[in-house]
C-alpha cells in the first residue's frame, strides 16, 4: 500500500509544479489541426464510507484514495462537432478486507452534423469496462460459517446509437436506433444484448409547441433464453416555453413480450408508459434538469433467466454558479422495480426501491487547477413479500485536486 500512495504524492508534486509554472494566460488544452484542441486531466482525492462492504448488516466503515486520468479530444468546424474521451479511475481502500478496490476504463464519442438548415444526423458509442469487489460475509460457506471472501466483479458494456432529425416551423420528425451489450465474466459467462427502433413525428399546435407521436421496439436477446419483444406507443407535447425553459412530455402504452429460459414460460405484461424531461435556467445563478421515464426490460442472472422488470426512473438535478470560480450541484437518483417473475413452477415477485442525494462544489484556483468535493447518500432496499426485505445504507464523502493542462 505504501508504494501507490507515495507515487500518487510524488505525481501531486509534479502537477502542483506544473500548474505554478505554466505559462500566465495561456489556456489549458493543446490546439492542432483544424479545429482540433486536446484537453488532459488528472485527479488525486481521497474518499470515505459509513457502509464500505456494501453489507445489510455488519456495516464497517472505511476509506481509500483515487487516481483517475482522462482525456477530451474536440473538434469543431462549420457544420460538425465531435468530441471523444476517454478515462481511467483506480481506487484502492486503506483496508485490503473492505472490498473497496475498483478499477474502471472506458471511452466514448459523440458526432453532430448538421445536413443543411432543416436536418441533422447525430451518432454516439461508449465502452466500459469495469472491476468492482464485492464482499461475502459470514455464512457463505456452511462449511465455515465464520469465513468471509472479497471477490472481482467484471463487466463490460457497450452502446452505440444513432438518430436522423428534420425540423422546420411546422413540422419535426427523427429516426433512431440503438444497441447496447452487458457483458459478465462470471461462472455462467453472461452476456445480454439489446436493440431499438425508434420513430417519432410532430406538428406544430402553437409557437415554439410540436404535438408528438413516437412508436418504439425494443429486442433483448441474452445468453440464456429466447428473444424478448416490448412496444412502446406514445404521444405528447414539447417545445419552448422561453429561452430558459424547454420541455417534453410523452405518455402511452407499453407491452412487453417476454421469453425466459428453457423451463420457465412466456409472459405478455401491458403498462403505461411516459417519459418527461424540463431543462430550466432560472436565473443567473440557478439551473434546474429533470427527467422521468419507464421501461421493460429482462433481467438475467446466470441460467435463472425468469425474472422480467417494470421500472420507473428519476434523475433531478440543481446547479448553482456562485462566482466565475465557484460553483456548486446537488443531484437526486431514485428509482423503483417491479421484478415480476415468469417461472412457471411458480417464483415470487419483488420489489427495489433505489435513491441516491449527491451534493457536490468546485473551487478552480487557476486556469488548470481546482478543488473538488461532494457528500453522498444512497439507500439500496429489496422487498421480498413474505421472505422479508433487506436493506442497506451508505454515506461517502470525496474530496481531491483537479489539474487540467
Amino acid at each position: 500500500m505504501k508504494k501507490p500512495l507515495q507515487l500518487a504524492a510524488f505525481l501531486c508534486g509534479c502537477l502542483l509544479a506544473t500548474t505554478a509554472f505554466a505559462a500566465p494566460g495561456k489556456e489549458p488544452g493543446f490546439k492542432f489541426g483544424n479545429g482540433w484542441t486536446l484537453l488532459p486531466q488528472v485527479s488525486l482525492g481521497l474518499f470515505w464510507e459509513s457502509n464500505a462492504r456494501d453489507t445489510v448488516n455488519d456495516e464497517e466503515s472505511g476509506g481509500g484514495w483515487r487516481v483517475q486520468p482522462s482525456f477530451s479530444l474536440n473538434y469543431e468546424l462549420n457544420r460538425t462537432r465531435l468530441g471523444i474521451n476517454g478515462f481511467y479511475t483506480l481506487e484502492r481502500g486503506f483496508d485490503d478486507e473492505d472490498a473497496q478496490d475498483t478499477d474502471s476504463y472506458g471511452v466514448s464519442f459523440a458526432l453532430l452534423r448538421e445536413l443543411g438548415s432543416r436536418w441533422n444526423l447525430s451518432l454516439s458509442a461508449s465502452y466500459v469496462h469495469s472491476e468492482d469487489d464485492e464482499f461475502y460475509g459470514e455464512g457463505w460457506d456452511l462449511n465455515n460459517p465464520m469465513a468471509f471472501r472479497v471477490e472481482t466483479d467484471e463487466s463490460d458494456n457497450y452502446t452505440v446509437n444513432g438518430a436522423l432529425g428534420y425540423t422546420s416551423a411546422k413540422w419535426q420528425a427523427s429516426i433512431g436506433f440503438g444497441w447496447s451489450r452487458q457483458d459478465y465474466d462470471d461462472d455462467w459467462n453472461n452476456t445480454s444484448d439489446s436493440y431499438n427502433v425508434s420513430l417519432m413525428g410532430g406538428r406544430a399546435i402553437g409557437q415554439n409547441t410540436f404535438w408528438n407521436l413516437s412508436v418504439t421496439g425494443q429486442w433483448d436477446d441474452p445468453t440464456y433464453g429466447d428473444t424478448s419483444l416490448a412496444y412502446y406507443i406514445m404521444t405528447g407535447v414539447s417545445g419552448d416555453l422561453s429561452r430558459k425553459l424547454s420541455y417534453s412530455v410523452m405518455v402511452g402504452l407499453g407491452i412487453y413480450d417476454f421469453d425466459g429460459a428453457d423451463g420457465y414460460s412466456s409472459d405478455t405484461e401491458y403498462g403505461p408508459s411516459y417519459s418527461a424531461s424540463l431543462s430550466y435556467k432560472i436565473n443567473k445563478t440557478f439551473a434546474l434538469s429533470l427527467s422521468l421515464n419507464s421501461r421493460y426490460e429482462a433481467e438475467y442472472a446466470g441460467y435463472a433467466d425468469c425474472y422480467y422488470v417494470w421500472s420507473h426512473n428519476l434523475s433531478a438535478g440543481l446547479n448553482a454558479q456562485w462566482t466565475d470560480k465557484f460553483s456548486s450541484s446537488l443531484r437526486l437518483a431514485a428509482f423503483y422495480e417491479d421484478h415480476i417473475s415468469s417461472d412457471a413452477r411458480g417464483g415470487s415477485d419483488n420489489d427495489r426501491t433505489y435513491y441516491q442525494v449527491v451534493l457536490g462544489s468546485s473551487y478552480r484556483f487557476n486556469r488548470y487547477m481546482s478543488l473538488n468535493g461532494s457528500i453522498s447518500w444512497k439507500n439500496d432496499q429489496y422487498d421480498y413479500g413474505q421472505s422479508g426485505d433487506d436493506s442497506s445504507d451508505d454515506f461517502r464523502a470525496d474530496i481531491g485536486l483537479t489539474f487540467t493542462f
